[in-house]
């Protein structure tokens, strides 16, 4: 071996030390010749490299397609040939496409089986064609971009004076269209979904260019165009008004909808007539752009647009009341025909008759439209319907004095006495409440009693002194469901009393409430050495044996800091507040000894209470 081979790194030496150990196989099938010569190669290292470079795997796989082919654009060009029952569509469809595999084949979907395949050529080759899932399919192995070229024949159908035909598509990038007809009479032709859509009409030739959507089909229709004759048509107006009147103490509130029908042509002013002595409120209406009362009581309104079709107007107002009135109504001005409805509520303790009418007929409430009874939530006393604006619809209203209504009740009272053997008497209450309006529950105590501790709705309050009582400050009831809900008022007070003898009669007094307690349950804890008399018992309470239900009290809900502030201000602004500045404790009260149980229906404000005989056994 030369000098410069025996320089090659030691790798290199190695490698073609293998090549030599492959080669020998070879040599030794060859004939021996004793005068052949030793054979040597000699390679510059530039030639070597190289040549041992391309012999190496790459260092990174080469990607591979996603896909086997992509359909860029395609461009649909067609044209009606013939004429009358022979007429149809021929269109040249060219796609362009790119496969993106090498030696690799692919089927791909050109266009409808539809449509009469009348050539089909792939750069100018015949292409190889299959029918599959309803599609002209090209099979191919060729690489890079492919150009297919098809032309097929479509049948026409024609239906309510419109001819065309539909195309469904093969999904491509870009789909463009291009179709046109001749024809001496003016048509329109349409590309369905078509955009940027461009008509052009020269010598008799009509084409339509578009490009569309590349899902679904290529639908293209035409039609002959009517001349149209300038004819220009007044408008015709027709309004049906709404009126509902509401009665008040002292004045009425109207609401007027007119709803117009608006024929041929729109308009962009309307005009309504209300009573001179009415104050109009609003108008209000779509598109609306001014409006404006004169004093002939008509108002003119101005819209943005002219309006066509159904349009809606409305006109709030009211009128001071003073004993018999008329119903003021709101009439639609400029119109062919007119109806008006008119309804009228009562919304206060008046009480509202009805006068004769004057070209206006009475109707059953039930007849007035639903959208009318619907405005209000008050029952419709009176309805009318009327077909002249002159309509006279008198009313007289009478005014009647308010009845005091109650504002505060006490659902249920649960009281529980201990009464201890040297007289001392402690009692719990527990008034389940309802309150609208009352700011304090006013408890008339026993003479001599003493307030440990209250709360409202679970949270300890600060009771005043007041009138006839200690004043403890309530909360207003949440109104759920339409319904005031129930919150629980809880109170312990203390009496001190005589020592109990070996035998007496023992009287209770309950404290009575500035509102009346629907039912109210008793229970006296005894000592339990003391026997009663069954017979003895008296009083404005019944004594019961078991109660008829068993007690019923709301939860004891916290309520919110905002309105347990207002109750606690409520109560140290009262007069003599008792314990200002200090949030009272709770008192739990130690019942114990025999219980006897009284009951009483609705308590109003009257004397509570019961007395019994009573004898004392000596203790064991």
């Amino acid at each position: 071996m030369s000098s410069s081979s025996s320089r090659l790194p030691g790798a290199i030496l190695s490698l073609l030390a293998l090549a030599v150990v492959l080669a020998l196989p070879l040599l030794a099938a060859a004939p021996a010749s004793a005068a052949e010569p030793r054979a040597e190669v000699t390679l510059p290292w530039q030639d070597f490299k190289t040549l041992y470079d391309q012999g190496q795997a790459p260092k990174e796989p080469p990607a591979i397609a996603p896909l086997d082919y992509t359909l860029d654009n395609a461009t649909y060009t067609g044209k009606v040939v013939g004429t009358g029952d022979d007429a149809y569509a021929l269109v040249h469809v060219t796609i362009h496409g790119r496969m993106l595999k090498d030696n690799a084949w692919a089927s791909i979907p050109l266009l409808s089986t539809n449509s009469a395949l009348k050539t089909a050529k792939v750069d100018g080759k015949d292409a190889a064609i299959y029918l599959t899932d309803g599609f002209y399919t090209l099979i191919t192995n060729q690489k890079g971009a492919v150009t297919a070229e098809l032309d097929v024949a479509m049948a026409l159908a024609t239906a309510d004076g419109e001819t065309g035909f539909a195309l469904p598509l093969a999904p491509s990038g870009a789909t463009a269209v291009s179709f046109s007809m001749d024809s001496p009479d003016a048509v329109t032709l349409a590309v369905a979904g078509g955009r940027g859509v461009v008509q052009t009409d020269k010598a008799g030739t009509h084409t339509v260019d578009a490009v569309i959507p590349s899902l679904g089909s290529l639908a293209i229709s035409w039609q002959k165009q009517i001349k149209e004759v300038t004819v220009k048509q007044e408008s015709r107006v027709y309004a049906e008004s709404q009126v509902l009147v509401g009665v008040s103490e002292g004045f009425l509130q109207g609401r007027a909808n007119v709803n117009y029908t608006i024929l041929h042509n729109g308009i962009d002013h309307l005009r309504v007539h209300v009573p001179t002595d009415v104050t109009v409120l609003d108008v209000q209406g779509p598109g609306l752009r001014d409006w404006k009362l004169g004093t002939d009581g008509n108002i003119d309104v101005s819209l943005n647009y002219a309006a066509l079709g159904a349009y809606r107007l409305t006109v709030d107002y009211e009128r001071a009341l003073a004993g018999a009135t008329q119903v003021p109504l709101v009439t639609a001005l400029d119109v062919a025909r007119s109806v008006t409805w008119v309804g009228v509520d009562a919304r206060s303790a008046v009480e509202v008759v009805a006068g004769t009418a004057t070209n206006a007929v009475p109707v059953d409430v039930r007849e007035l439209p639903a959208a009318l009874v619907g405005q209000t939530d008050f029952p419709v006393l009176l309805g009318y319907k009327s077909r002249d604006a002159s309509a006279v619809i008198p009313l007289e209203v009478k005014t009647h004095a308010d009845v005091d209504m109650l504002v505060t009740l006490v659902d249920t009272a649960v009281i529980d006495s201990l009464v201890t053997q040297d007289g001392r008497r402690m009692t719990h209450l527990q008034y389940a409440v309802r309150n609208n309006r009352n700011q304090f529950l006013r408890v008339k105590l026993p003479e001599g009693a003493e307030v440990w501790s209250a709360s409202v709705a679970g949270r300890g309050v600060k009771v005043g002194q007041g009138d006839g009582g200690v004043l403890v400050p309530l909360v207003r009831s949440d109104a759920s469901s339409g319904a005031l809900s129930a919150f629980l008022v809880d109170l312990v007070y203390v009496e001190k009393g005589k020592e109990l003898g070996t035998a007496g009669t023992e009287r209770l007094d309950l404290p009575t409430v500035n509102a009346p307690t629907s039912q109210l349950q008793w229970t006296v804890y005894f000592p339990e050495n003391a026997k009663i008399a069954k017979k003895s018992f008296e009083g404005s309470i019944r004594h019961v044996d078991y109660y008829s239900t068993a007690p019923q009290l709301p939860p004891n809900a916290t309520v919110t800091e905002e309105d347990r502030a207002a109750v606690q201000n409520a109560a140290e602004g009262s007069a003599d507040a008792m314990g200002q500045g200090v949030e009272p404790v709770d008192v739990q009260l130690p019942l114990a000894g025999q219980a006897f149980y009284f009951e009483k229906m609705l308590a109003l404000d009257e004397s509570l209470w019961a007395s019994f005989d009573y004898k004392m056994s000596k203790k064991k």
